[in-house]
């Protein structure tokens, strides 16, 4: 009996030693105070990728850091990846919120958070020696706004973007052009009664005019110059996905389509592993 007693000691200090450190830190930029938390998986080796993940309009870093749902942590052990969960600041409505053309944030909200990622990535760089080229950037509903200016913006800066229940606002595309080709993909539900599958020419709904999904995925493919696409069934564990695939782009950068029938606004967690498929997506894009 205590020999058994003591290899399950033994077991649960292995784990507990096998588990990766998750620290809450700020930086200064564009004059003020900004938070995050770092995820560092255990042994995580010199020159390894950072995934950013942005949080929703009105959410939290801290309500993803803690969301058992989304299995990035345990992800980010197996692909020894670190993870960076930043907080987005207050907007105008007021709202914690990234800034990506809303309406009430025009001309209001003067915080740049496309430069801010992009400060605190080479930030992290320097301080925990990680890959400036193994760079990746997901996030969900206003964070997948983001996804998308970013791939406007900054393309250059990441190596893969994924956005999840995001959209293409028709501020961004009169402000912008796609210059960069960039890696891509995108979840959302048909379904979605928040950030809605046909768009919202006339901002019926109060976010601003934003583009149809398909529209908005078929703008990032057309821009990479992908030449073929081609559609499969996932297996249906809940809501059927019909992924589709945009590839044979010269600059060898595919974008992928996850349309999830009758899908809410969520990560899609209950239809397929949506977080271990954009670590895949990534890993696609992780260079020596």
């Amino acid at each position: 009996m205590k020999k058994f007693i003591f290899l399950l000691a033994a077991l649960f200090i292995c784990h507990a030693a096998s588990a990766g450190t998750l620290k809450s830190e700020t930086i200064q930029d564009q004059g003020i105070t900004r938070s995050y938390y770092i995820y560092l998986p255990a042994d995580l080796p010199a020159n390894a990728p950072l995934v950013f993940i942005l949080h929703g309009y009105g959410g939290s870093a801290k309500a993803y850091v803690n969301n058992s749902s989304l299995t990035f942590k345990e992800l980010a052990e197996e692909y020894k990846v670190a993870l960076c969960y930043p907080q987005a600041t207050t907007d105008p409505r007021p709202n914690t919120g990234w800034n990506v053309y809303y309406p009430w944030q025009i001309d209001k909200m003067k915080i740049d958070d496309c430069e801010f990622i992009c400060n605190l990535a080479k930030h992290l760089h320097t301080k925990y020696n990680l890959s400036a080229k193994n760079t990746f950037l997901t996030g969900m509903s206003n964070g997948g706004e983001m996804c998308y200016l970013m791939a406007y913006r900054k393309a250059s800066e990441f190596a893969a973007i994924a956005s999840m229940a995001g959209l293409t606002l028709t501020e961004m595309a009169k402000r912008h052009n796609y210059e960069t080709p960039i890696a891509f993909m995108e979840v959302h539900g048909t379904g979605d009664m928040t950030s809605r599958w046909e768009g919202d020419p006339i901002n019926q709904f109060g976010w601003g005019a934003y583009l149809a999904v398909p529209v908005a995925v078929g703008a990032v493919a057309a821009a990479n110059k992908c030449m073929y696409q081609e559609t499969t069934e996932l297996p249906q564990i809940k809501n059927k996905v019909i992924f589709h695939r945009y590839y044979g782009s010269p600059y060898g950068k595919e974008v992928h389509f996850y349309e999830v029938r009758n899908g809410g606004h969520n990560w899609a967690t209950d239809s397929f592993d949506s977080c271990r498929v954009i670590m895949e997506f990534f890993k696609k894009y992780m260079t020596e």
